[in-house]
């Protein structure tokens, strides 16, 4: 007669093994062998409430970190994992999808810098989906941007807010485009946090977000071909545009559509269905 230990042993190697049957070979998961008695007694427990029936056990697998994938370098024998957005940059494709700051702005340049040596006439595509961030890091990837000799084409995916959209406005003219849902936020610089200190140093701090707002509706101003008046005017509030507002404006040059193409021949029962023809 076995014991109790003995049993929820026996009980989790069958329970494993039945987990594992359902996970094939080459799929990226994880085949693993450890289960709490636990989880077992769950697995069993939720068979007795009901009739008894074949069941596949699911698992719920999360993503965590950055998705890596493989990549074969020029002259390498094997793949390595690497990942997604140094893998997009390798093929001159930039991706700007967090908030802007000095560390962005030093990677982002290091990248424009590379991709110059690397080939200095194939165009680079910089990808936006960015909240905004700091004016300094903006215009530093900017004068970088202006310095180089490929074309560069942007694209705005989603939303690109502050220093979003004056970098998407930076692109190569008539290479600017955007998404037919995507928005942008055209808005000066403001001083973020609550400055402290003696009145003249204050003074000092007014004065320099007062530089950067004219450098910002300067460089606006270059973008859309409208007078530095009309822009102080507009962005004297934060100034939402869709993706055709912004292409009247003339902050961007095209509006990228998806091309209709009416059903697939392979599938005529919808989304992923085969074809019974």
């Amino acid at each position: 007669q076995q014991s109790l230990p003995e049993k929820a042993r026996i009980s989790t190697q069958k329970v494993a093994m039945a987990m594992d049957a359902f996970v094939p070979p080459g799929c990226g998961l994880v085949r693993s062998r450890a289960v709490s008695p636990t989880a077992c007694t769950a697995v069993r427990r939720s068979g007795a409430d009901g009739p008894s029936r074949s069941r596949r056990v699911s698992r719920t697998v999360m993503m965590a970190g950055t998705p890596k994938v493989p990549y074969k370098a020029p002259g390498s024998q094997s793949y390595e994992f690497i990942d997604i957005y140094n893998r997009l940059y390798r093929d001159r494709i930039l991706f700007i999808n967090t908030d802007l700051d000095i560390e962005q702005a030093n990677q982002m340049i290091a990248i424009l810098l590379f991709l110059d040596q690397q080939d200095a006439n194939a165009p680079v595509t910089i990808y936006f989906n960015c909240p905004g961030g700091e004016t300094n890091a903006g215009l530093a990837i900017y004068d970088t941007m202006q310095s180089m000799k490929y074309p560069i084409h942007t694209l705005n995916l989603g939303l690109s807010a502050g220093m979003g959209a004056f970098l998407v406005g930076a692109g190569t003219k008539g290479k600017r485009m955007s998404l037919p849902n995507a928005r942008f936020l055209m808005q000066a610089p403001i001083m973020q946090d609550p400055f402290r200190g003696p009145a003249s140093d204050v003074a000092l701090e007014v004065d320099e977000v007062l530089r950067q707002r004219k450098r910002v509706i300067q460089g606006f101003s270059k973008f859309t071909g409208r007078s530095e008046e009309q822009l102080k005017r507009d962005m004297d509030r934060d100034m939402y545009l869709t993706a055709y507002e912004a292409r009247d404006y003339g902050l961007i040059d095209a509006i990228l559509l998806p091309k209709d193409q009416g059903p697939s021949k392979q599938y005529v029962a919808g989304l992923g269905a085969p074809s019974a023809l």
